[in-house]
Order: C-alpha cells, then structure tokens, then sequence
C-alpha cells in the first residue's frame, strides 16, 4: 500500500502527459507546428502541484519524449540547432516550472494550515470550561474568552485592556506581583489555588495556571492564564477534613465516655460494699483521686443548718492533715476574719461551681490581707492551682458539697467541661451511695428506738399494773380500814386511767398511721379549748406550784375538732409541766397572725438539748430514753400534737436556747372567719 501511495504522483503525471498529448494532436491542425511544447505546460505543473518536483521532471521528460518523438522519422531535423534549443529550454523551463509550482503549493497548504489552526485553536479556547486570560507583560487583558466571563461576570469588553488586579483581592496584590516576576524569568507556574473576585464582589477559590507566551524569536511577550473554579471541591474537601476531625472527635469522645463508664461504674460496684456512713465517704474521697483531683473534700449540712467537714483526702497522705485543717479553719472562722468558702455559694445556688487558676489567685491576694494569718499560711502550702465543687443533691434538697482541686506541685491542670459532667455524675452516685447508708444507719437508729419503745412501754404499763395489782389484793384481805379502803380505791382509779392514757396513745398513733383517726370538724373557739385544757392540767400544775398564765384575745375562731384539739393543748400543757421545775411557769398565748390562729404554750423548764430539737417530735424519741430518766412517759404526746395540728391544716413547731433555759411551742393554724383584732389579757389565778 505505501510503495502504490509512492507511486501514485508519478503515473498520475503520465496521466497528465498523455492528455496534454491527446488535446495537442487535436489541436494541431489550428496550431500549426510551431508550438509543439505549448499545451504541455499544465501538464508538467498539474504534476509538480499535485506529486512535487519529482512527478513534475517525469511529466517534463515525458513531454520532452513526446516531442522528440515528432521527429523520430525526421533525423536530420534534431541535427538543426534551432529545433534543440527550444527542447533544451522546454526540459529547462519544465524542472522551474516544477520546483516552483511545489514550493507554491506547500506555501498554499501551510498558509492554510496555519489559517486552520489559528481558527481552531481560537474555537477551543472559547469553547474551552476554563477561563483562559491573555495578558502582556503589564499584567494589561489582552483576551477574555466566555469562560472568563461566566466565571467572572465580567464581559471581554469590560476587562481586555485593563489590569488583572481588578479581579485580585487586595490582600493578595503580592501574590500578582511575584507571578510576573516568574513570568518574566521563563518560569511556567504551576497549578495555584488561591482567590479572585467576581464581578458582585463574591469570591471564588480558583486554581491557575500561568505560562509564558512568547513570540517567533522566543523573547517573552506576555502570559497565558488558566483559571479553574474549584469552590465545589474545596467545600468538599473542608466537608470532608470536617466529617473526619468531627470521627476523630467523637471517636476520641466515645473512648473518654468509655473510660469514664468504666470509672462510675467501679465506684457504684466499690460504694455499694457498705453501708457506713463514715466509711461510704472515706471510700467515695479516695476513689476519686487522683483522676479527679489533687486533693478533695467533703462537706454536708447538719440537722441545724452548719456545715461540716466529714471527709478529706490528698494524693500525697503526708498532706492529708493539711488538708483537714485549712477545711475546718475556713469553716469556723467568724467575725470580721470569716471566709467566705467556695462550699457555702455551692449550697446556696445548688449548681457546680469551676474556679480557675487566674481567679483563684485574685480571690487568694484579695483575702489575704483580711483572714487570719494561719489560715493564709496552710494555702501556701497547698498552693492551689484550680478548684471544682457541686452539690451533693438528696431527694430534691442540697445536703453538702463535693470539692476537688489541683495543685501547683502535683498535675497542675485546669478543669475541662468533660471533667465537670464526670465530677457531677460522681457526686450523684456518691449522694445516692450517702443516702443510702444514711437510711441503713437510720434503719438501725429506728429499731433502736424501737427496742427503747418496748422496754420503756413494758416499763410504763407495768408500773400502774402493778399498783392496781397490790392496792387489789390489800383491798380482797378484808383487813383496810375504811381510809386505807378509800386510799387503795383512789389509787386503783388513778393508775387504772394512767393505763388508760397510755393505751389510747399507742391507739391514736397508730390509727394516725393507718389513716383511720377520724376528725368531727366544727367551728371551735380555741380560746375555749385552751381554757379547757388549762383547767384539766391544773391539778398537776398545783402540785408542783407551777403558775399557770394565759394570754388570749377572745374569740379565736377556727375549724376543728374540738376533742382533738383540746388533746393537743393538754399533751403541749403536760409537757411542759412535766418538764417545768416546782415554782416555774407556764405562759399560754392564744391570738391572730397573719391570718392564722397562733397558740403558743412557754415554759420555764429543763428545755431541749440542741442536738434532739429536731427530733422532738418523732414518735418513741426522747431525750433520756433511759428506764431510769426522772420523767416517765413513753414520748407520744408531741408526736401526737404534730400529728393532730397537721390533719388540722395547721403547723407546730418546738423553740429553745438549750438546756435549762425553757421551750416554747407554737402552733399555727387557718382561722375560720374574721375576728376582731382588739386583743384582751386575762391572767389566770396562780395555782400553788
């Protein structure tokens, strides 16, 4: 195929030939013999233009040959120079004729080429995705193609012959400025993202490509730049860097809620192995360091609203007494020297309280100088770095504080938010921990009380028993005279409603308990009822030359049941006139407050122990549960008060100073209806 493609040129100026013959002998008779060579020009230059030089030498032989071959049967005519010399110039003009007509037609085809090209390579460059921008050495548009102009915004007539800079942030003049420099050097700049503006004064990250442009002799004329829009794939990029830090973030996160769900969960398994109070706390402390701090306390509120310290702990046991004791200085310090503790703002607002190194400092430098010199001697040791507390929270109610802290000697280390959920979660755990063993310990305080009740109820019935049991047999002898008849009979009667007091007590507790105590509710002076019950009392009040006084604005009207309510005024009387020395007084108070009745009994008397103030009222509890305590009793009738105000509507409520100073309780209901306000005084007849 390629040696017939070779040859091709060659026959098809044979072709070319033959048919400048054919038309010549044709034409002959009309030409005349004096131009044999004419028509066979075109031949030769058809040849030369279509083959080249070489197609274009065989068809000027040929037509040489054809010539020559008019004279083949005349000799002599090629022995006359007249008739060579035409051939000799023929073959001559002919081989011109051929190097000339294929220089042309090269020109012809590069020329057209070169059109082509030019035409095609401008079409790509408008059709082109990329914005592609000409610039000469200025940095001046010299082309703008419709990429450019969707990219953009801008249309070619608005940016060729104007500076590229107009579409440069201003903050990235420099980076121009250092790609011209490299422009002019020869340097091609390879892909660079970065970001241009658009027209709406948007920007757009692209990546361009910058190249130098040169001329016919190579010298640097301008540049050509290809810029991309690549918006799409750099959010897609930052989409992904962000999915993959948010894994790692979360991968990090679930590893940490890992180890800290490994963490509560032995403190819940180690807490839950005793039921010690002092123990659970000791444990709780210890656990915790030093995951969670340095060194940490604990803090709760006693029945009487102080704090105190109940546990301690230090990573380094050396410090733990300093620890203990720059706790208990801050607690109890008083007067102008008092420190307002971190603990007691926990208590007060009931949430976790973080406290950084910057302000613990500036809390420290402004205390240092009002507090006692001690206490600011114990912090420099410690030398506190950071500070953490949260409530410890029991059924709703703030009950202490768990703190933790770190210091500048040992982890030296801020706490996080991550630190503050584990620290509350702890202390929750270790409040439930508490709770519970401050419920077995009051188990164990209730069957106490308990067994007290038992003996002390065994006690107290044998007692009258067993008086009615001796008075009974001296009385069925049949030898007592009449008085000591009458004494036994006394004595019988007395002991025998003592029983009975004692038996309707344990009967109305226990229909409290059961819900069945039932209430005839009225309108009720209880005035009335307090005189009444001050007149039930006064014999025991006169046997003890106990002055009785009453102070009352009359009436004070309310709902009620006036058999109750009359047995609350004698259980609150009987109080404190088993209580009130011989010679003491008793001072009932019965008025309007605030839209309530008010009954107030005082007394001068042994008063409460501030340590069993809250428990007065609790069934079977007294202060001397001992069987050979100087007043008997089985400690019913206060918790009966309480329980008989409250199914009242009402309040009760015990007051004292201490021992030996008095107590004072004070009963608050809903009054029934308007009353007048004028209070009157009436003093009731010492009873000596």
């Amino acid at each position: 195929m390629e040696r017939a493609a070779r040859q091709y040129p060659y026959a098809l100026a044979l072709v070319f030939v033959i048919m400048a013959e054919a038309v010549r002998t044709v034409v002959a008779p009309w030409l005349g013999p004096n131009v044999p060579f004419l028509l066979f020009y075109p031949a030769i230059m058809l040849a030369a233009w279509y083959g080249g030089f070489g197609p274009g030498v065989l068809a000027t032989l040929a037509s040489a040959a054809v010539t020559v071959s008019e004279f083949v049967f005349e000799p002599h005519l090629l022995q006359d120079t007249q008739n060579t010399i035409p051939l000799a110039i023929f073959i001559a003009a002919g081989i011109i004729v051929s190097r000339l007509n294929e220089n042309l037609h090269r020109a012809i085809i590069a020329r057209s080429a070169a059109t082509f090209a030019s035409h095609h390579l401008a079409g790509i460059v408008e059709s082109s995705d990329d914005a592609i921008i000409g610039k000469d050495l200025q940095a001046m548009i010299t082309s703008w193609n419709q990429a450019a102009e969707r990219l953009f915004g801008y249309t070619a007539a608005e940016a060729i012959g104007r500076s590229i800079t107009f579409i440069i942030p201003a903050d990235r003049l420099d980076e121009e400025s250092n790609i011209m420099e490299r422009i002019r050097c020869g340097d091609r700049v390879d892909p660079l993202e970065t970001i241009r503006v658009r027209k709406d004064g948007s920007t757009v990250a692209t990546s361009i490509t910058i190249s130098p442009i040169r001329d016919e002799t190579g010298a640097i004329v301008g540049a050509s730049t290809i810029a991309r829009d690549v918006t799409e794939r750099v959010v897609a990029e930052r989409t992904l860097e962000e999915l993959l830090d948010r894994e790692r973030k979360a991968r990090g996160q679930a590893v940490a809620a890992s180890d800290r769900l490994a963490f509560l969960s032995d403190v819940s398994l180690l807490l839950g192995t005793t039921l010690d109070y002092g123990e659970t706390l000791d444990r709780a402390v210890h656990l915790a360091l030093p995951r969670l701090g340095d060194y940490c306390n604990v803090i709760v509120e006693d029945h009487h609203g102080a704090l105190r310290h109940v546990a301690w702990g230090h990573v380094v046991r050396e410090k733990e007494p300093l620890v203990r004791d720059l706790a208990l200085r801050a607690l109890e310090s008083t007067g102008p020297s008092a420190v307002p503790t971190f603990a007691q703002r926990i208590m007060k607002a009931g949430t976790t309280l973080v406290v950084s190194p910057e302000k613990l400092r500036e809390t420290a430098s402004a205390l240092a100088n009002h507090i006692d010199p001690a206490l600011v001697k114990l912090g420099e040791q410690l030398r506190a770095y950071a500070y953490i507390g949260t409530p410890l929270i029991v059924r709703g109610r703030v009950v202490g504080v768990m703190s933790f802290g770190t210091t500048e000697q040992e982890s030296r280390r801020e706490y996080t938010d991550s630190d503050v959920v584990l620290i509350e979660e702890f202390a929750r755990r270790v409040s439930t921990a508490v709770e519970n063993a401050r419920l077995f310990r009051q188990t164990e305080e209730l069957n106490r009380l308990k067994d007290e009740f038992l003996a002390t109820l065994s006690h107290e019935l044998r007692t009258p028993l067993s008086a009615i049991l001796g008075w009974s047999r001296m009385l069925s002898t049949g030898h007592l005279d009449a008085l000591r008849m009458k004494q036994a009979s006394e004595a019988i009667v007395r002991n025998a409603q003592a029983q009975a007091k004692i038996v309707d007590d344990i009967l109305d507790v226990a229909r409290g308990m059961a819900g069945n105590l039932r209430l005839d509710m009225q309108a009720v002076d209880l005035v009335t009822v307090a005189q009444h019950g001050i007149e039930a009392i006064a014999p025991a009040a006169s046997a003890k030359k106990i002055d009785i006084d009453m102070r009352a604005a009359n009436p004070i009207r309310v709902v009620g049941d006036a058999v109750r309510l009359q047995q609350i005024v004698w259980n609150l009387l009987s109080n404190a006139v088993k209580f009130t020395p011989s010679g003491g007084r008793v001072t009932v108070d019965v008025g309007r407050r605030d839209g309530e009745a008010v009954l107030e009994v005082s007394d001068t008397g042994s008063g409460i122990p501030q340590a069993f103030l809250p428990f007065v009222f609790d069934k079977f509890r007294q202060a001397d549960a001992s069987l050979t305590r100087q007043h008997g009793g089985l400690g019913l009738g206060l918790a009966i008060a309480r329980q008989l105000v409250e199914l009242h509507g009402g309040t009760i409520e015990a007051q004292s100073e201490g021992e030996g100073r008095g107590a004072t309780f004070i009963v608050r209901m809903p009054a029934h209806e308007r009353q007048e306000t004028h209070e009157t005084y009436h003093h009731l007849e010492s009873i000596s």
